[in-house]
């Protein structure tokens, strides 16, 4: 008898450990580094100013003459680094830059009413980084017709691609899928029109990464419906995800038709039940803005939003930062411009690391946060953020264009226009300045141990102009 528990706990052993070794595969993600969008990567930093370029790709199909293609940093994982442009993923050794494998995903011709002469089908583009799990490569594509593609990661092979989500009206969904434990999470709709009818739809998906088939919707109409009674969702062309271990937090937008009322959430995905969620703004406040990003760290949950953005008023950058165990609000930054708004780019960022937020403010300051208080502890204004070369590149006024902010464990980097910058993230001080000459709008990084991947695209405005290709390009 002992003889046999001993083999049946061998046995249970086995298959628990099994199942551990499934749910903790970790994902590896793009543009926001890790899971949680803290933008925080635990390696060496580039100190000194780079002086050498140690290789250089680009990476365009020339079936494909699009307008903005830059909008995503690559994924690293490993030794290598996987490079989205238009409907093409390239993978390249992260070392040399040789290529491993390119694959085009192109589909056909774009059904959305493009000139006929422009080649780019924006159905079958990917605009946002992948995600590497295990031997699968996850990413979400199409505009504004949406789709999940999951690729086999040594031979980009597609495996499975899921029916569309959302549609010409919403193009909702939360832009950057989130894996738990071999399950796919992603908000998402397949409703034509939330602008006139409640969307009953709308939620966040959730996938089997093996086989594609869609194992839940999580819906937030019971829970909504209790806290802001009738509404009309915003939900999810206005959403933004992250994931801390078992929990999703979360943000979203509802209209009762005179208010608008963002609310920040938290879904414990083991007990299917949703923890928090409450309003992120305070009293009557009518806040108009894109939630842009949230992050979660050890001891706190931060969003951030941009108000204003279509509306041709004063633009907003708002920050709201609460305790994560009890979700009690810390402190909240409100920063603006001195102009009207020109146009819809203008989109603010921050990394979080411990107890620092980082990030550019609308009065044009980069600027470290003391996260349980809220108080500046540096900021650091550059003089040429007044200067004709800024006014050269920034042809938005008084907003900053998207930029990236990303911390490693000795420097913060930041663009601003076709500048990267490097500063050390506990004096302020900056460490150097690298302008890059050939690039206009969009510049994405990425920092590996001691260097820096940097994509950027010489951009060529018309639609019948043949595009310059986007270029990826290693700093030591």
């Amino acid at each position: 008898m002992k003889k046999l528990l001993s083999i049946l706990f061998v046995v249970l052993f086995i298959l628990l450990s099994g199942c551990n070794r499934t749910a903790n595969i970790p994902a590896f993600y793009g543009e926001f580094c890790d899971a949680q969008r803290t933008s925080y990567r635990d390696i060496n930093g580039l100190k000194e100013t780079p002086g050498k370029v140690v290789w250089k790709h680009d990476h365009l199909s020339e079936a494909y003459e699009a307008l903005l293609l830059v909008t995503n940093a690559p994924t690293i994982e490993g030794n290598r680094a996987y490079l989205v442009s238009g409907g093409v993923i390239t993978v390249v050794d992260l070392e040399t830059g040789k290529e491993i494998w390119r694959r085009d995903y192109y589909t056909g011709p774009s059904p959305l009413g493009v000139p006929p002469d422009y080649k780019f089908d924006f159905s079958s583009a990917f605009f946002n980084s992948p995600v590497i799990y295990g031997d699968k490569i996850v990413i979400l594509g199409g505009f504004s017709r949406e789709f999940l593609l999951v690729i086999d990661k040594n031979t980009g092979e597609p495996i499975w691609k899921s029916e569309v989500i959302g549609s010409d009206s919403t193009g909702s969904s939360s832009q950057h899928p989130l894996i738990i434990g071999g399950r796919i999470y992603l908000a998402a709709t397949n409703v034509k029109s939330y602008e006139t009818n409640k969307d009953p739809q709308a939620g966040i998906y959730v996938w089997d990464i093996n086989t594609g088939k869609v194992l839940d919707r999580i819906s937030l109409e019971p829970i909504a419906e209790s806290l802001v009674g009738k509404y009309r969702s915003m939900w999810p062309a206005y959403a933004s995800l992250a994931v801390d271990g078992l929990n999703i937090y979360g943000a979203t937008r509802f209209t009762n038709d005179s208010t608008y009322r963002t609310y920040i959430f938290c879904y414990d995905t083991s007990r299917k039940k949703f923890t928090w969620f409450a309003p992120i703004e305070e009293g009557d406040v009518d806040y108009p803005g894109q939630i842009i990003r949230i992050a979660v760290n050890e001891n706190f949950v931060a969003v951030c939003m941009v108000g204003d953005q279509w509306m041709g008023k004063e633009p907003q950058f708002f920050i709201k930062v609460f305790d994560k165990t009890s979700h009690r609000p810390l402190w909240q930054n409100i920063s603006k411009t001195v102009k009207k708004l020109n146009a819809v780019l203008s989109i603010g960022m921050f990394a979080i690391h411990e107890d620092k937020l980082y990030t550019i403010l609308f009065d044009k300051r980069f600027v470290c946060f003391d996260m349980k208080t809220g108080k500046e502890v540096w900021s650091f204004k550059d003089k040429d953020w007044q200067s004709e070369w800024w006014n050269k590149w920034n042809g938005y006024e008084d907003c900053f264009l998207e930029h990236d902010v990303v911390v490693t464990k000795d420097v913060v980097y930041f663009d601003v226009a076709n500048a990267i910058y490097a500063i050390d993230p506990e004096s302020g001080k900056l460490l150097w300045r690298k302008v890059v000459e050939k690039s206009n709008l969009f510049i994405n990084i990425m920092p590996i141990e001691n260097g820096l991947i940097v994509r950027y695209q010489d951009i060529r405005i018309g639609y019948d102009t043949p595009q310059n290709p986007p270029v990826a390009e290693l700093w030591r």
